[in-house]
């Protein structure tokens, strides 16, 4: 399943991957990421929101382009788990 949403651009930031020991005490390791902060203006209010893209994304170099607070669409794949759903950025909507 997919949805739009319309979104300000606020950033895109790179996070740097590293590694944790959970209680198990196993190493867990983690990749480079980018955060995509974005405001979603609604009739409420106005609410960051931040999504993370894997570094080889396709969004990624359009977004490393966009200026602050530039209007922009989002595409998403939608999943639902038994408690909780996930977005996930696929695409710009031009």
């Amino acid at each position: 399943m997919q949805c739009q949403g319309k979104f300000k651009f606020k950033e895109l930031v790179k996070r740097a991957g590293g590694s944790f020991t959970n209680q198990k005490g196993d190493v867990i390791n983690y990749k480079d990421t980018y955060n995509l902060k974005v405001d979603e203006v609604t009739e409420n209010g106005i609410y960051e929101r931040i999504f993370k893209i894997p570094t080889e994304s396709e969004l990624v170099e359009p977004l490393l382009i966009t200026k602050p607070y530039t209007d922009i669409t989002l595409e998403f794949d939608v999943i639902f788990y038994g408690n909780s759903i996930r977005l996930t950025p696929i695409s710009i909507v031009k």
